[in-house]
């Protein structure tokens, strides 16, 4: 077990360090609504969970296994058993074939499995996702490209025409045709049934492939019409991956240090 240790949040001992940060969301079983309610950060040798202000105000939410307190800040020399138990066991004989699906050239840290998986298991309400970093004036993270599966039965409307519901075949030579490094599209979908803020990922195109994540259309919305937002080809997985994990894409927006990548920034 992680020797954890506990502190009221004071910010004390934390300032001045750079940390790579990966939000945690909690979707309603019910509504299926998505919220972040915490983030999970590393130091290089120290993890930290804390949650967010607004987790509170997160309709039925409750404490997560292991954080009781939502006031209080935790820290630990290894992973927290709620976030390891979303890392693969190296000596599974599927490892490397995961940690390549994943995009990862090397081994692969169980942080940046759980960067890069989104860290969710089957019948689970907890997603990870990575907070953009900065640097040269751009915001850059990657994410894996969701909703590609549900191309394959229905059409989106791309510049005012209907487009998708692929034959199988049809989706896997479009997969098949992408490189590593090659230029997407973003296309604002404001008819979708469940976001007006949703965008599609497509090829240059125009040929939809997917969806950015919900919990990047809060900053994605303005940089999107404003053309300071990129996306890019990061990795094309084969069809055993699975839908979840067949794209990975990597995204940079210009912006400001100062940039307000999320709604919860915002307070």
């Amino acid at each position: 077990m992680p020797s954890a240790t506990l502190h009221r949040e004071d910010g004390s001992g934390t300032r001045g360090v750079e940390r790579r940060k990966l939000v945690v969301s909690w979707e309603h079983p019910l509504s299926r609504a998505i919220s972040p309610v915490g983030l999970l950060s590393l130091d290089g040798s120290t993890y930290t969970f804390d949650y967010l202000q607004s987790a509170s105000q997160v309709d039925g939410f409750k404490p997560l296994l292991g954080f009781p307190e939502l006031d209080v800040q935790y820290r630990s020399d290894e992973l927290f058993p709620l976030f390891q138990q979303r890392v693969m066991d190296p000596k599974r004989p599927d490892y490397q074939r995961y940690v390549r699906e994943l995009g990862i050239e090397d081994e692969g840290s169980p942080w940046e499995q759980i960067a890069r998986s989104g860290g969710a298991r089957e019948g689970d309400t907890l997603q990870l996702f990575p907070v953009p970093e900065y640097g040269d004036g751009v915001w850059s993270c990657q994410f894996l490209v969701h909703g590609m599966r549900y191309l394959l039965s229905k059409t989106v409307p791309v510049d005012g025409e209907d487009k998708g519901a692929y034959a199988p075949e049809k989706l896997e030579e479009l997969l098949g045709s992408l490189a590593k490094g090659e230029k997407l599209e973003l296309v604002a979908e404001p008819t979708n049934d469940y976001s007006d803020k949703a965008l599609l990922v497509t090829t240059v195109g125009r040929l939809p492939l997917g969806y950015v994540p919900n919990f990047l259309l809060h900053g994605l919305g303005g940089s999107h019409a404003d053309g300071k937002a990129s996306v890019f080809v990061g990795h094309v997985n084969p069809p055993e991956a699975g839908w979840h994990l067949r794209l990975l894409a990597k995204l940079e927006v210009v912006g400001g240090d100062d940039f307000k990548f999320f709604e919860w920034q915002q307070s």
